[in-house]
This record gives structure tokens, sequence and C-alpha cells, in this order.
């Protein structure tokens, strides 16, 4: 690699002059190997999988959460409201019968909001098992300053 550099003379008009040197190539970079940078690629790959699924399914379970406080109503309470709603008309009967169905909606979003998280829990130990495989290519193929962050991924619901 040829470098330029400023080397000026003694005298005024040699001031300015800019001066050549063949310097010897840096030595390349093992953090900038393609194996390297392929396994860390493939890692952040995987991590981002892995925080998609976490906050899919930690959404879904605060959902879950919520809709277990309505499905505590025990299950007379909602029979007396039926009863209730067949006895008198009226608006009032109107709502009482929303209530109702909007307990049957909430037995029906529960059961496909438990399914969704039963799918997103098996993505998620995909992801970790992916996780870990990606940390096993980034060990074998970077050296110790190349690594970066080598902690597994936790996904806490709380």
């Amino acid at each position: 690699m040829i470098q330029t550099y400023w080397c000026p003379g003694p005298w005024p008009w040699q001031w300015f002059r800019m001066c050549t040197r063949e310097v010897p190539d840096p030595p390349p970079d093992p953090c900038q190997t393609p194996e390297c940078v392929n396994a860390k690629a493939k890692l952040a790959g995987a991590r981002g999988r892995f925080k998609s699924n976490c906050d899919g399914l930690r959404m879904v379970t605060a959902l879950l959460k919520l809709l277990k406080q309505i499905l505590a109503t025990p299950i007379w309470v909602i029979v007396v409201l039926a009863i209730i709603a067949a006895i008198i008309s009226g608006p009032i009967a109107v709502i009482i019968w929303s209530l109702i169905a909007l307990y049957g909606i909430t037995w029906v979003l529960f059961l496909a909001l438990g399914n969704m998280a039963v799918a997103i829990s098996i993505s998620l130990n995909q992801a970790r098992i992916d996780v870990i495989d990606a940390l096993k290519d980034v060990v074998a193929n970077c050296p110790d300053q190349c690594r970066g962050d080598m902690s597994i991924p936790n996904c806490n619901l709380e």
C-alpha cells in the first residue's frame, strides 16, 4: 500500500512537499472473516426471532390473564342472569343477554388464544434451540475478542 505524507524540507520552497512511501498492508481483521461474519449474522437473526416470539407470547399471556378474570364468574351467575333476562323484557334484558354473549365469546377467545400460546411456545423453544446452535457456530468460527454477547436469552413472561 502506498502512503502519502507531508515531508517539508529546511527551505521555504520545500515546505509544501509531499512524499510517498510503501507500507505493508495491515493484517486482516480476524473478526471480518466470512465465517465469523456469517456466524454472528446467524446469531443476530436467531436472537431476533427469539425476541419476537417472546414478545408475542407475553402479549397472548396478558390477554389470557384478562380473559381469565371474566371467566372467573361462576356459571350459576350466568344461569341466573339468563333466567332473569328470559323473564323480563326491554333494555335491561338486552343488556343482560349482551353480558351473557360476552361471556360466551370470552370462552371462544380463551380457547383460541390458548391454542395460539401453545403454538408460540413451540416456536419459542425452536428459536431458543436456533440461538444455541448459532452460539456454537460463533464459538467455532470467531476468536474470543470478536464474539460479543454469548448469553442465552431468557423469556420472562411476568
